[in-house]
């Protein structure tokens, strides 16, 4: 039982270092044709690439469980628990209070923006 286990373990990590290896590969050979011919960029190399596809898995969404659409690591969204805890009334006035209207072009409370706007004191 043990060793079946281990057989398990060995096939799972070298099938995954394949898969790194397959998918970096494929990374270089795109950015050393692609870049270098349309934007005069330099070549890369092997672990180069490794750190590229790390850094822009990290700009664009992290590791977190799920990818990039994912929970993360357990983490909880409490406004959503929130809101699906609140009833019609406390959502109603939830929504008076913070809902649009609060942020960009619909805001009640702008600024004058024109010399037409401004009142004028005389």
């Amino acid at each position: 039982m043990k060793s079946i286990k281990w057989k398990w373990v060995a096939k799972a990590v070298f099938f995954g270092a394949l898969a790194i290896a397959v998918f970096t590969g494929a990374t270089m050979l795109l950015w050393n044709t692609l870049a270098t011919a349309l934007f005069g960029l330099p070549a890369i190399n092997f672990f180069q690439t490794i750190g590229l596809m790390f850094l822009g898995r990290l700009l664009t969404g992290g590791f977190a469980r799920g990818g990039w659409g994912g929970d993360g690591f357990g983490r909880r969204h409490p406004m959503r628990e929130r809101w699906r805890s609140m009833s019609e009334d406390e959502r109603r006035q939830y929504m008076q209070h913070w809902g649009r209207g609060r942020c960009g072009p619909d805001r009640q409370d702008t600024p004058p923006t024109g010399p037409d706007d401004r009142e004028t004191t005389a």
